[in-house]
């Protein structure tokens, strides 16, 4: 500000002064218009400040260099600052805690953003850090008094063994507790975890229970060894943890500078108490000597009567042989004779070192002749001794001068030969033709294969190298030839270059066979087990009739008689045959137009697994199994058409024909008339030792027989279900069964309506005989029968159905029947005709309670058992 003096001011003044002042008239000019002149002369808000002395607003009185600065807005003393050190202090609040940063301040007559009135914070980036904030423990100076944690941390101490006790000397204090950190302080050793307050004293040399002492109270006490016998002196004893060296656990010695002296030692005749057990040299010594009394003077003793000592008391001696101390010549030394005396005493009387002995000769295979080379020289003959000298090996009885040669590999007559010309031995063939394949009829019993033999007898015809034909399904070849080293591959190949014979090695010969008229001999070598025919055929329907086929074709109608045996016949759907006839059709579709007369295509399917017509064979050793034929169906093709489906003989269908079975399972097939076998016509079927279970039909689910006689020995028919009638056997026309020894078990037909028969529907039979059998647990009326004659004797008929069966005609109860259950090892009915036992249980009634005439006895000769396993045929 400019400084002017009193004069100076006070006529600056005068000459501004307007109204209520006169003008200087002297200088011709009046005050307004001085002001007007010179502007920063004047005082024109009459605060006494002008313009030229810095006013810098002379329009408002209140605003001048002498004004005191107010928080308005102005620059009150004209200084050039607005509001300048009027305003309040305000602090930035960054962490928005309310209080602000004292470094960071401003003076603003207003409160500025982000700033606030109270500043002191001693962290502004930390909301929990401000002065007056509770302390708490997180690392923080949370009341900004310049320490961190105050009064809020808790103590921790190192815990370097991991024993849950800590190391006083460790201290840290900190919020929470660091790894190898715990609050207890009274770790007495924190190096070891087996130190700590509380923990059981052991022996170890630390102080396990922070007491202050070390294995107190848990030494174990030690005795001095200085021998090394193990053996300790109670006189030097020493407190240890364990055994220290040079010591023992125990104080038994009695001399601890001798190793020898101790209570194992053994003592012994020296002088000395070698077992420490107060007593020298006593009887026990281990080198004491046992004494015996010498009665007779002959220098041997007696063991009668003897003593244990150390030294050799009078009238005793060493020895103990003396067998008679009575009597001087009887000793060990003397010469023994045949005298009944053991002159020796060698315990044997006259042994064969008697100076008279006699010689003899080891039987040692009783066979009543000795051994040259075991002699034996004694008073009288020995047992297993004989005078005999000449047999050639008294290893073996059946070795002997006149002995029967056997195969064994001895020389069984002694005649220096072995095995020559033996009575039991090895069949072999011969094989003229060297075809591989013996002759049957050409035989030889011998030990070992001779030369232009071999061992199987599988040829029909040895002198021609060309049969049997031979057929390989897993080896044999399209290109074959039917030999042994080139067999055919397929079954039809071998049976259609075949004359007389054919070979079938094991193996499943995917295909259907026809035997095709000839009479020939197929033989799978193997066995049923092992060799199959399975031609895997779809089963028809109306849609696909033509499709199905039998797996085994034997309908030449020529009276063939061929032979089939070792074989699995499975996978075969029915030989089929068609016929067109007008019949009333099945139907009402009135696209007949009034008419009811269709075209009716009826096809026929006779055998799944074999079908027979007109030919007479041969069965055996065959499993007939899980052949399908189609159900019973009539379908529309169309307008007055219709196709007709019917199926007989679901495993093995004959139509005329006389045809044996022997040892063939027929299981698991199925038809609509004879799930397992149908028989009609003129046929005349023999079955025996075989099983018919486990087949389902409609009717006759085991056999359906039609006009055609069947007989029928030590055979099953178990198990089989129809679902209407005769569900073991059904019989139409005229019908002749014969039945001995034949088990009827669990057979199933229809359980509502007309009796059904579960096991027999007879409802017409000529003919029927049932012998020696047992029928027992139907499903439904068990046994139907109509018209016709029959002969029922000593049957076992059991179930719960028996009352309710039928019987008409001639049928009666029959002689010598019996009815009790529970006769079968196993009856199972589950599906897997394998899974049953047939043979009677060791407490069946039906044991020996069939037909007692010696023609039905069983092989054993007893009487014979009612069932499959009885009479002369039982063995199967």
């Amino acid at each position: 500000m400019r400084s002017f003096g009193l004069i100076g001011a006070v006529l600056l003044l005068a000459a501004c002064d307007g109204a209520g002042k006169s003008n200087d008239t002297s200088s011709g000019l009046d005050a307004g218009a001085a002001c007007d002149i010179s502007p920063a002369a004047c005082d024109e808000d009459g605060d006494g400040y002008k313009p030229s002395e810095d006013d810098c607003d002379d329009s408002d009185s209140s605003v001048n260099p002498g004004e005191v600065e107010t928080c308005n807005g102005r620059d009150d003393n004209c200084d050039g600052a607005v509001d300048e050190g009027v305003g309040s202090a305000w602090y930035q609040d960054f962490d928005e805690d309310g209080y602000g940063n004292t470094a960071a301040a401003q003076i603003a007559c207003e409160q500025p953003d982000g700033y606030v009135a109270i500043d002191g914070d001693c962290d502004d980036a930390q909301p929990r850090s401000f002065p007056g904030n509770v302390e708490v423990c997180d690392d923080i100076d949370n009341n900004c008094d310049g320490a961190v944690d105050e009064g809020v941390t808790t103590n921790f101490y190192a815990d370097s063994d991991a024993d849950n006790y800590g190391d006083a000397t460790s201290l840290v204090q900190v919020c929470e507790a660091p790894v190898g950190y715990v609050t207890d302080n009274t770790d007495c050793d924190d190096s070891t975890s087996r130190a700590y307050p509380g923990n059981a004293e052991v022996c170890d040399t630390i102080d396990n229970d922070c007491d202050g002492r070390v294995d107190e109270g848990v030494t174990t006490l030690y005795y001095a060894d200085v021998d090394g016998d193990g053996y300790g002196d109670i006189l030097v004893p020493d407190d240890a943890c364990s055994l220290p060296t040079g010591y023992s656990e125990n104080a038994l010695d009695c001399d601890d500078l001798a190793a020898a002296v101790n209570p194992a030692a053994t003592e012994l005749c020296n002088a000395i108490d070698d077992n420490c057990d107060g007593v020298i040299d006593e009887a026990s010594a281990a080198d004491a000597l046992t004494w015996y009394v010498d009665a007779d003077a002959d220098t041997y003793g007696s063991v009668s009567a003897s003593v244990v000592q150390c030294y050799q008391p009078a009238g005793y001696v060493l020895d103990a042989t003396d067998c008679d101390d009575g009597r001087f010549e009887t000793n060990p030394g003397a010469t023994e004779f045949c005298n009944g005396f053991d002159d020796n005493c060698d315990t044997r009387t006259d042994e064969d070192s008697a100076a008279d002995a006699l010689s003899w000769y080891a039987d040692t295979d009783a066979d009543a002749f000795g051994d040259v080379g075991a002699l034996d020289v004694e008073c009288y003959q020995p047992a297993g001794y004989v005078a005999d000298s000449t047999d050639c090996d008294d290893r073996d009885a059946t070795s002997f001068p006149g002995g029967i040669e056997v195969c064994d590999g001895a020389d069984n007559d002694c005649n220096g030969l072995v095995d020559d010309a033996p009575t039991d031995g090895t069949t072999f063939y011969a094989d003229d033709d060297t075809d591989g394949f013996g002759d049957p009829l050409d035989w030889v019993s011998e030990c070992a294969l001779p030369s232009g033999y071999v061992d199987n007898d599988y040829d029909c015809n040895d002198t021609n190298g060309s049969e049997p034909v031979v057929a390989d399904a897993i080896y044999g070849s399209s290109a074959g030839t039917g030999t042994l080293a080139a067999p055919y591959s397929s079954l039809q190949d071998a049976i259609d270059d075949a004359s007389e014979c054919v070979v079938a090695l094991e193996g499943t010969y995917s295909e259907s066979i026809d035997l095709s008229g000839k009479s020939i001999d197929v033989w799978g070598v193997m066995g049923a087990e092992y060799t199959a025919i399975d031609p895997s055929l779809s089963v028809c329907s109306t849609s696909n009739p033509t499709a199905c086929a039998a797996a085994v074709e034997i309908s030449s109608g020529s009276g063939a008689a061929p032979t089939l045996h070792g074989f699995t016949i499975e996978g075969g759907t029915g030989s089929a045959t068609s016929a067109v006839t007008t019949e009333t059709c099945a139907d009402s579709s009135s696209s007949h137009g009034g008419s009811n007369s269709c075209s009716v295509t009826t096809y026929t399917y006779c055998g799944g697994g074999i079908a027979i017509s007109g030919d007479d064979p041969i069965l055996e050793d065959v499993i007939v199994y899980n052949n399908e034929l189609p159900l019973a169906d009539q379908a529309s093709t169309g307008d007055y058409t219709q196709v007709w489906l019917s199926s007989y003989g679901g495993g093995i269908c004959v139509v005329d024909g006389n045809v044996s079975l022997d040892n063939v399972w027929v299981i698991n097939n199925y038809a609509d008339a004879g799930g397992g076998i149908f028989v009609s016509g003129s046929a005349i079927l023999s079955v025996a030792h075989t099983q018919i279970s486990e087949n389902d039909a409609s009717d006759g689910g085991g056999l359906f027989v039609s006009e055609a006689a069947i007989n029928l020995t030590n055979s099953v028919l178990a198990c089989n279900s129809a679902t209407t009638d005769g569900g073991g056997i059904f019989t139409e026309s005229s019908a002749n069964i014969d039945g001995e020894n034949i088990v009827v078990y669990g057979n199933e037909s229809a359980i509502t309506g007309t009796a059904r028969g579960a096991d027999l529907w007879l409802a017409s039979a000529t003919g029927f005989q049932w012998i020696n059998s047992i029928v027992e647990n139907d499903i439904a009326t068990s046994m139907v029968y109509g018209t016709g004659s029959a002969t029922l004797q000593y049957n076992n008929v059991y179930n719960d159905n028996y009352s309710g069966s039928t019987y008409g005609g001639a049928l009666a109860a029959g002689s010598g029947s019996i009815s009790m259950g529970g006769n079968f090892v196993r009856s199972a009915c589950d599906g897997n005709a394998r899974n049953d036992d047939w043979t009677l249980d060791a407490t069946s009634g039906a044991l020996d309670a069939g037909n007692p005439a010696a023609a039905y006895s069983d092989v054993d000769g007893t009487d014979n058992d009612m069932g499959a396993y009885g009479g002369p045929g039982g063995s199967w």
